[in-house]
């Protein structure tokens, strides 16, 4: 069983500063600015007695003593991927080290924004994940061509409206690889262009019945387009190996492929 834990913390926010609302970080921000948020996945049975893997109020502790492993008040401006990843890697191993046994530290997350994250995760040494999310709008239709338009609407509910509907789709992207000579795993900008290029430049503002080869003949449910973007952004960044496609259809749905091992 695997059980995630979210702690929020102010990149500049005095530790004295106790705060009361945790929905937005404690310490307490003392004025206008944004947050980290660390996340803690831990494996482990589920203990009988008290139905719990581990005590939550316990993952807030470890993560929150993990935080000055960031140096988080001493850290101003950009972050370079090779310091954050090296922070990352001593706040990892701090949790994984006082995680109680016999539940064990499966991955920590170092979320800097809503759109870009770091982790690293068990047995990965040296091995860093940046995630990027990306957005794209289209509309598509989910049917068969076999079926009469009674029976797509049996099948497929309204998803099946002739004239299709349309969604804002959000695409999370990870990659991984140890961090080179130059301190990254790979290139932000380059990341972002292969993405924009493959995915979004070809799904944006389409119809995917219509305008998109792949799905002239699939189905353009929200697995076979995770399925597609998968395909399209394999082997696609030399140097770092693809681990994770999650497409979000809505904030209530989401699929998602994996690769490689300990996904």
């Amino acid at each position: 069983m695997r059980l995630m834990r979210e702690v929020r913390c102010f990149p500049f926010g005095e530790p004295d500063c106790a705060g009361i609302n945790s929905w937005a970080g404690s310490p307490g921000n003392l004025g206008l600015q944004t947050f980290w948020a660390l996340r803690a996945v831990v494996e482990g049975p589920v203990d009988p007695w008290t139905g719990y893997v581990c005590n939550i109020a316990e993952m807030d502790r470890l993560i929150r003593d993990a935080v000055p492993r960031l140096q988080v008040r001493a850290t101003t401006g950009s972050l370079d991927v090779a310091g954050a990843a090296a922070r990352l890697c001593a706040a990892y191993g701090l949790v994984a080290e006082q995680c109680p046994r016999p539940v064990t530290l499966f991955r920590l997350e170092w979320h800097i924004s809503p759109f870009t994250s770091l982790a690293v995760g068990h047995g990965e040494n040296h091995v860093i994940r940046l995630m990027q999310s990306f957005e794209f709008s289209a509309s598509h239709r989910l049917f068969r061509r076999e079926l009469s338009d009674d029976e797509n609407r049996r099948v497929f509910g309204k998803c099946s409206n002739l004239n299709g509907h349309g969604h804002n789709y959000v695409v999370e992207v990870t990659v991984s690889g140890e961090v080179d000579a130059g301190g990254t795993v790979i290139d932000l900008l380059r990341m972002q262009r292969i993405v924009k290029e493959r995915v979004i430049d070809q799904f944006d503002h389409k119809n995917l019945n219509l305008d998109c080869e792949e799905f002239s003949a699939l189905i353009p449910s929200i697995e076979n387009i995770a399925l597609v973007i998968w395909k399209r952004l394999h082997g696609a960044f030399e140097g770092s190996e693809l681990r994770n496609v999650r497409v979000w259809e809505t904030p209530k749905t989401y699929a998602e492929i994996a690769g490689g091992s300990g996904a």
